[in-house]
Formats: structure tokens, sequence, C-alpha cells
């Protein structure tokens, strides 16, 4: 595989990218992917549900994520505890995430234990138990988890300022996904059940079986675990409108730190949509490394910052430019962020422009980067789950490659200059304890 994909990276321009794969519907509207390869004996089962945690109800933050937590804790065949004892005896293991608009479950274990993956995930999908006492031991272990990842996390904070700097209330991403103490605590028996009923039904999921399964018998094992549940009626979704400018544009915070940091962010082109891709270059541009335009000025040169990551985060309803900087303590933090934008606009006005060869280099790091996030069967899986929830199609995964190959040079400067300009940019100034006035 790692050879394919050595080959590909070179041939690229010339060979159309595919992963080799087969899709069809279920007439409950479960949507299948295939991808066949027997190079190892192991199969990933991988299904997303059309749900995260921009779905949550009003005054329900944290709900997607906590309903994960809740999918692993038995169903009326499988009881609490032995949905992860089944796969494991036998050498599977399982995950999950909640992002913003989807929620995705997987499990990996040798080909013998295909059935038992499949069963598995139908029989959740339908006949999950929730029990006040299981609702009320995953609430806290969600706001446990809250408490170690932001709260008592030095820099934690960021992550939940973030989200309601740039986003006004009332829009599915103003709060984090992880949810409020006082929204978790609310949560009862009832919203949750139908969250699960609201969200969680086959013709709002994609199931991906990847790896070594007898292609003359999968489909007939998927439609004897998958068929027998019905469809149902989807609730309305809510319609985010486009944001322009940080709903607060300046957040100042306080933390147990011993290194202050700023970070910087803007409203950028929703995932694949124009601009999204030509962010992506930016972000290798100006921080990809050693050479990039802020790490060779700001780390290097002038020594005022200790470490420093650039990114576009992509989402369906929208996304952010984010810069994440870590200052060395002494220099002055709103100094510094007057210099970052000035340093923008050079590149901007092409005073000191993106050059081809920089264009050149930041896309052959983005190949490198999407190549080597193809090699394992649940990597290819997630890759057309991914291409399928946000397009509707699994049919053009060379896309995702020719939107950077494709990017000429005056688009990128055209983006800059769109969107990353100081009147749009929100920025979280975060001090040590101790340092307030």
């Amino acid at each position: 595989m790692f050879l394919f994909l050595f080959i590909s990276l070179f041939f690229s321009r010339v060979w159309a990218l595919d992963i080799p794969h087969k899709t069809y519907q279920l007439p409950n509207g479960l949507s299948v992917i295939l991808i066949e390869d027997h190079s190892i004996p192991q199969v990933t089962v991988d299904i997303w549900y059309a749900v995260g945690s921009s779905d949550d109800p009003k005054g329900a933050s944290g709900f997607a994520h906590l309903f994960e937590h809740l999918m692993f804790m038995g169903t009326q065949r499988i009881p609490q505890g032995e949905f992860d004892t089944r796969m494991e005896t036998y050498g599977g293991w399982n995950n999950a995430s909640t992002a913003n608009d989807y929620t995705n479950y997987y499990s990996v274990g040798p080909s013998a234990l295909l059935d038992l993956l499949l069963f598995l995930e139908a029989d959740r999908m339908v006949g999950l138990d929730i029990t006040q006492q299981k609702l009320d031991l995953q609430r806290d272990v969600v706001r446990n988890e809250r408490r170690q990842n932001y709260e008592d996390q030095p820099y934690g904070s960021i992550w939940l300022s973030l989200s309601e700097m740039m986003y006004p209330p009332g829009h599915p991403y103003h709060l984090e996904g992880i949810g409020s103490h006082e929204d978790l605590e609310a949560a009862t028996l009832n919203t949750v059940t139908q969250f699960y009923s609201d969200w969680y039904m086959p013709n709002n999921a994609t199931l991906c079986v990847s790896g070594d399964f007898d292609p003359n018998t999968i489909e007939e094992k998927i439609e004897t675990y998958f068929s027998p549940i019905p469809a149902q009626k989807l609730p309305k979704r809510f319609v985010a409108e486009e944001q322009q400018q940080p709903h607060t544009p300046e957040v100042t915070l306080y933390d147990q730190i011993q290194i202050p940091a700023v970070v910087l962010a803007w409203h950028s082109p929703k995932y694949l949509s124009p601009g999204d891709a030509e962010l992506d270059v930016v972000s290798q541009v100006l921080a990809g490394g050693n050479d990039g335009r802020l790490i060779s000025k700001f780390v290097l040169e002038e020594e005022r910052v200790q470490e420093m990551h650039v990114f576009q985060y992509s989402h369906q309803k929208g996304s952010l430019f984010i810069m994440q900087v870590f200052v060395r303590p002494g220099n002055d933090l709103q100094k510094l962020v007057a210099d970052i934008h000035a340093e923008i606009a050079i590149i901007a006005d092409q005073s000191n422009p993106i050059t081809e060869e920089d264009l050149r280099l930041s896309v052959k790091d983005l190949e490198m980067n999407f190549y080597s996030g193809l090699e394992s069967n649940l990597a290819r899986a997630e890759k057309l789950q991914s291409l399928k929830h946000h397009t509707g199609s699994t049919s053009n995964i060379q896309m995702l490659l020719s939107r950077y190959q494709d990017i000429q040079l005056q688009d990128v400067h055209t983006t800059i200059q769109k969107y990353l300009s100081p009147e749009k940019a929100g920025v979280i100034y975060v001090y040590p304890k101790g340092e307030e006035q």
C-alpha cells in the first residue's frame, strides 16, 4: 500500500486518484460503501451519522457528544460493558468521535470478526437501552472530560472562548461541542431519548465496510443486520447564516500558564467551497516549517515567539482560519498582533508576495499529507465517508487533490485579501494568572 501511495504522489497529475469501492443504498435509506482490500486479514466497520454538536437542541449543548458516550452503554440484547468485551475478546477494538456536523463510530478487528461488528453496530442503531443510571454516569464522565480537557488544561479555556467569540448566540457553532455544565446537568431521560429517536436511524447514516471481506456475501450480511431497521422522518435542520465578523472582536483570559499566548481567528469559507483550499496553502506558506513567513520572522529571526501553529479549521457551516501563537515572556502581545497583521498585509498587497515556488512546495506538502492519510483501511473508510457526507457522493476523490493542484497564484493572494484583514479578526489574549491589572 505504501508503494502505491508513493507512486500515486508522483504521478497524480497523470493518473486520477481512486479508491476502488462500491456504493449502494438499502430500501430503508442506509447508504453503504464497500472498500475491498485483502492485503491484511483485517476489516473495519465505520458508520457516520449526520448529526453533530451543531444539532444540539436549544439549551442542550453537549448532547451529541453525551450521546456518543451513551452509545457504548449497552442495548436490550447486549448488556452494559459487553459491547467492548465481545469484540476485544477476539482481537477487535473500537472508538468514536463527535464533530460539529457528524458523529462517527468505528470498529476494527480480524476478518473473522466481521459478523459480530456488523451485528453490534446494527443492534445499537435501534435497540439502545438508555436508563437514568446510565445517563447520570455518562453525564459525570462528560463533565469531568470538560474539566480535564478545557478548564484544568493549560490553554484549554481558549477553545471554550473561541466559539463564543466568533459566533453569535443562536448559531450552531456558538458553543464548543463539549457542552456547558448547566446544559449537561439539565439533560433528562426524556430529552436524551428524543435525541436518539430524532437522529439515529438508517436514513441518516452511512455504513462503510473496508478491508478483507468476501464480496460474494458482504451485501447479504449487511441486509440481514440492517434492513429490518425502519426509516424515520428527520427533524428540520438549522440553517446557519454565513459569518463575516467575530461576534466579540477581543477577549482576554488569565490561565495557569507560564508562557503567554495569542490566538487570532478569521471567518473563512466552509469546507470544499472556493477559498478553503487556498487557505490551506496560506497556512503552509505562513507556518508550514522553518521557511514559513511567520515562523522565519517571529520565531527564528526576532525570537519573540516560541511556537506558532496556523491552520484552516474547515467545517460544513463555515470555517475558521486560526493562528495559535505562544509568545516568549516580556513581549507585548498587542504589538505582536499588530506586527502579524502587518506581515500578512505585505503578502496581501504583494509587496512580498507568495511565489510560484512557495505555491509548488505548499501543494507538494499537502499532497504528501493527503496520501499518508490513506494508508489504513480505517483511513480510507474515513476519507470516503467524509466525501460522501460533504458532497453526497464518493465518486470524485480526485477532486480533494485537484482543488490544491489547480490553484493559481492570484487565487491565493485574492483569498488573503478577502478574508484575512485586521478588521475581520477575532483575538484572544492569554496571560498567566497573577498578571491581572
